[in-house]
């Protein structure tokens, strides 16, 4: 396994030492900002292509937080950071008893926000700094043997949760974000008794229904069914959560229509679905997986129009509501799920880059409209 050790270094050679012994004392081989050939290319893109190369990143933080690089303004070992923390698995280890820089100090508390639940700890000495770095890359590696993540299985079965049936029609409810997250490693995260503990229905139903972003609608009442293993609750505004033994969830939200005749999907419209989405899926899951065994999740979203003849920004909307050029969809029935590459991403990514993910998933979800 290929370990990349993120750090400063002027003066953390001592610490930077430990790490690479700990990781070689367990077979594996280190990728160290050192070790770089000269004159391939210049040291920062030769360090973040190492990071890309590297199957797990250790991030030693001590008082210092380094050079700052003119092209993004953040130190090299906080773009290591950024760069690792989508796509690969992220170790922090975090110095003890001594006065951070400024800029050193709030890259800590971004790295111990988005952490939780990584293999991490505080050290004080470079000795103890090799004991947890052995000790939680041991553990890694025991992890990743037994139940590896597999990204193409996981979108496999996210795809599977979005419904098929073809919603292009006026009914009875209007048009529906439908997202899929599903973890990984695959693995049974509810029994099948609990996932017919009733009490789990009624604490999920009533985040859904009172809580701070409701997806439900207090004037309707709602329906609850077991269903080949699946908790599902569901409402006749189209609103639905989905949950399998799996800890698979799906989130159906309705998109609020436009004033205009027309009904245009609005755009910040399906955007506060996509967070409400997002965020119902987030709690569920911490709900029912406290322990965190899913450490990875797919997600996938998908547009069940009813009708709706165009997408538009509020703007436009309120500009001109009764008139609008038809977009490229209508009539040709709702467009396929669409989905990140590569598929899988951190889980804590759900909380701490929720509003990027919202973002992303509006922009191919626009693509197919316009």
């Amino acid at each position: 396994m290929k370990i990349f050790i993120s750090s400063v270094i002027a003066g953390f050679e001592e610490y930077r030492a430990a790490a690479i012994a700990a990781v070689r004392s367990l077979g594996h081989e280190p990728i160290t900002a050192e070790n770089f050939p000269a004159g391939v290319s210049s040291p920062r893109v030769a360090c973040l292509q190492g990071v890309r190369d590297a199957d797990l990143v250790v991030l030693i933080l001590g008082a210092a937080y380094g050079s700052v690089q003119p092209v993004s303004r953040m130190s090299a070992t906080h773009e290591e950071y950024r760069e690792a923390k989508d796509h690969r698995p992220v170790m922090a280890f975090v110095q003890e008893g001594i006065d951070r820089e400024q800029a050193q100090a709030a890259f800590v508390r971004e790295v111990e926000d988005w952490a939780g639940g990584l293999f991490r700890g505080a050290f004080h000495s470079a000795e103890e700094l090799r004991d947890l770095v052995t000790r939680s890359v041991h553990r890694f590696e025991l992890t990743a043997a037994t139940t590896p993540v597999d990204a193409a299985e996981m979108l496999t079965r996210a795809l599977e949760m979005i419904p098929r049936e073809n919603r292009n029609f006026v009914g009875r409810s209007g048009p529906l974000l439908h997202v899929a997250v599903v973890g990984g490693p695959a693995q049974t995260i509810l029994r099948p008794v609990e996932i017919e503990q009733p009490d789990l229905a009624r604490d999920i139903l009533r985040d859904a229904t009172y809580g701070a972003n409701p997806l439900f609608d207090t004037a309707h009442g709602s329906q609850q069914a077991h269903v080949r293993g699946s908790l599902e609750l569901t409402q006749e505004t189209g609103a639905a959560i989905v949950i399998n033994e799996r800890g698979a969830i799906r989130i159906s939200a309705p998109i609020e229509r436009g004033d205009g005749m027309l009904g245009a999907l609005i755009e910040e419209n399906v955007a506060a679905a996509a967070a409400r989405a997002l965020e119902h899926s987030a709690e569920i899951l911490s709900k029912i997986d406290e322990t965190e065994r899913l450490s990875r999740v797919a997600i996938v979203a998908a547009i069940a129009s009813n009708g709706a003849m165009g997408w538009r920004t509020r703007r436009e909307d309120t500009a001109n509501p009764n008139s609008m050029s038809m977009s490229s969809m209508f009539g040709r029935g709702d467009p396929e799920p669409v989905h990140f590459q590569p598929a899988d991403r951190p889980r804590a990514s759900l909380v701490f880059d929720r509003d990027r993910i919202t973002a992303d998933l509006l922009a191919l979800l626009r693509r197919q409209w316009l």
